[in-house]
């Protein structure tokens, strides 16, 4: 019941800002928005302020902001298809902006109350181990890692963590500074069969909770979770992962479950995982989604002529259908795992 609680909390906090984000970018446009919906399904309570209508609905799966003239034409000089482009294009990306900037905002709370944080920069090198072997030294900062099968600009030890777990013992170039000068040296990792693994013998150094530090791990951190989506995505249209293994509403609850018995920090950190999450999912290129609409506004500029309201709308519902039947797949993949 506790972690029913906390899921729906949660998701009713990502889509009102979620929301909110389109609803005050469309105010501040001068758009005529009729309602403004944390929900979606049958309404449960309303009441209307200055000619918008502000709704609860039932089934907390999602939220809209319904615009004159998002989806069809209008006589209505304030409709959202008589803006222009930078004005729409505001109020699509603000979506994505408001759950991403809350990512962030969450994340620097929850690294405010960290006593210490590991950084990209070396405390220690472990004696005979690959770093101490291509002479990397205590106090030089990793700035990049390139590797068959993955490679990254490494900006937090975050980033060192996943280029380790996803390149494996293959060999790696690393780049680092030491000074105003930088290196790159061929290094191959070493395994321990007993613990599983993966050792460059690097120890990180811990910089300190100062705000600048704080504020910055909190940027990194949206970097990395955006970075770890934009790859999981990857994987997952080359057959890499199965689409079995995607997650919908059901399995995030029992995320959200097990990291409630871990401490509100945990749970802190997976709103804002999500959260962020949420941003770049919306802004994939799909019609339907907040990125399909933008991709509609860049070829609209490009043609030099807008798309047909009326078609646009159609190709937005149908893709909206099969959207929804993609939720209910996920759901019920994982109301089997469950049983």
């Amino acid at each position: 019941m506790i972690t029913a609680i906390w899921a729906l909390l949660i998701f009713c906090v990502l889509i009102f800002i979620h929301e909110f984000g389109h609803f005050i970018t469309a105010k501040m446009s001068g758009m005529t928005v009729h309602e403004f919906s944390i929900g979606m399904g049958p309404k449960l309570v309303g009441f209307d302020k200055n000619k918008t209508q502000y709704s609860l609905r039932l089934l907390p799966l999602g939220g809209y902001v319904k615009l004159e003239g998002e989806d069809g034409s209008s006589q209505d000089p304030n409709a959202f298809c008589h803006k222009s482009a930078l004005k729409r294009f505001a109020v699509l990306f603000a979506g994505a902006f408001m759950n991403v900037l809350l990512g962030f905002i969450v994340f620097v709370i929850i690294f405010s109350f960290t006593s210490s944080i590991a950084s990209n920069t070396v405390g220690d090198v472990v004696d005979g181990s690959p770093f101490y072997e291509a002479g990397i030294e205590a106090g030089d900062t990793i700035t990049n890692m390139k590797g068959e099968k993955y490679s990254t600009s490494v900006h937090s030890f975050r980033d060192i963590n996943l280029f380790v777990s996803l390149n494996g013992e293959s060999e790696a170039e690393i780049t680092f500074k030491r000074g105003n000068e930088k290196f790159t040296k061929k290094i191959t990792p070493s395994a321990s069969i007993e613990e599983g693994k993966i050792i460059f013998g690097m120890v990180p150094s811990s910089e300190d909770n100062s705000l600048w530090n704080i504020i910055c791990l909190g940027f990194w951190e949206c970097i990395f979770v955006i970075k770890s989506v934009i790859l999981s995505l990857w994987w997952l249209i080359t057959g890499m992962i199965p689409a079995s293994s995607m997650s919908g509403p059901v399995a995030i609850v029992g995320e959200i479950g097990s990291a409630a018995k871990m401490g509100i920090s945990s749970v802190m950190y997976l709103a804002a995982f999500i959260s962020v999450n949420l941003g770049v999912m919306n802004l994939l290129p799909i019609p339907a989604l907040d990125g399909g609409r933008i991709l509609f506004l860049i070829i609209e500029k490009i043609r030099g002529k807008k798309m047909d309201p009326e078609k646009e709308g159609m190709i937005n519902f149908v893709f909206f259908a099969l959207l929804i039947a993609l939720m209910v797949f996920v759901t019920f993949s994982d109301i089997k795992k469950i049983l």
